[in-house]
């Protein structure tokens, strides 16, 4: 991996993960998950396309960008929304870890099947290793702390199923620097669409309902949605130079951002196993580099 591509996955996986924090928090407080990623897509949206715009303007390409970023925008949305819904029911500490040990190995296999990445013995080591790191985040101690862990777990496999396909057919969308916004903003759009759908069915098509949206609603939206517009800008950024393996692998590391923050801010539960895990994380990371 050369450097411009580790620059852009590693600021992502940052943003990633402190982006996901506030997802956390949204269902720590109950918050509605479709009107969360409504403000949450809108607002990236917009700053992708005003972007865009000001910079480069719409590529010669954008007809075939454009189906993958509606269908990979509106699958993700789908996905996000089942994973807020997922955090209501299990800690951040068992859905992280599960879901970045079941997302990296669909999108490894769609690396090798659909864009047939050229692996070196040493980066499956590093795969490997860093599917390890997820499984030594959880412990049958959680089990009795989760609200609904069957219905919950049921939530995390389609949310994570859903959110790594809508990857590889990002992937497949990004191939130079304007196509990435372009294929952003669109996918953005096609996300913010879904979770509006999901609102309003959800019988919030009322005046009423609207009014009852709170600053934090927005508040929380607006946060998720800078860090998400920038994280997400930097994923396509190192789609677009890198292999779609190994970026998503580094990437699927963000997981121990929500979860140092959900310990330090709600009390969730730590022991040696989560600290052992942070060490081995970054010896994956250099295998991957």
């Amino acid at each position: 991996m050369d450097s411009i591509t580790f620059f852009w996955t590693i600021t992502a996986t940052v943003l990633s993960g402190i982006q996901l924090f506030y997802q956390k928090v949204a269902a720590q407080e109950k918050r509605d998950s479709a009107l969360n990623g409504l403000i949450m897509y809108g607002s990236s949206a917009a700053a992708a396309l005003t972007a865009l715009l000001l910079f480069y303007g719409i590529p010669e390409t954008w007809r075939l960008v454009l189906v993958f970023a509606l269908v990979s925008g509106a699958i993700h949305a789908v996905g996000n929304f089942m994973r807020i819904e997922a955090l209501k029911y299990i800690d951040s500490v068992i859905y992280f870890p599960l879901n970045k040990v079941l997302g990296p190995i669909v999108v490894v296999i769609g690396g090798l099947w659909w864009f047939g990445d050229p692996l070196t013995t040493k980066e499956y080591i590093g795969i490997a290793l860093s599917l390890t790191v997820p499984l030594l985040l959880i412990s049958a101690a959680e089990k009795h702390r989760q609200s609904d862990l069957r219905h919950g777990l049921w939530l995390l496999v389609s949310s994570t199923v859903l959110t790594s396909v809508s990857m590889l057919i990002t992937k497949q969308g990004v191939d130079y620097d304007p196509t990435v916004l372009f294929m952003m903003g669109l996918s953005q759009i096609a996300g913010a669409v879904s979770s509006w759908i999901m609102y309003m069915r959800a019988g919030n098509s009322h005046a009423t309902s609207w009014s009852n949206i709170t600053r934090a609603d927005i508040r929380l939206g607006l946060i998720a949605g800078f860090l998400g517009f920038v994280s997400f800008y930097s994923l396509l950024r190192a789609f677009s130079t890198g292999l779609v393996s190994l970026v998503y692998v580094i990437h699927a590391h963000y997981i121990l951002v929500p979860i140092i923050l959900s310990v330090w801010w709600y009390g969730e539960h730590i022991n040696m196993r989560k600290m052992f895990a942070i060490t081995v994380s970054c010896i994956a990371i250099t295998l991957l580099v």
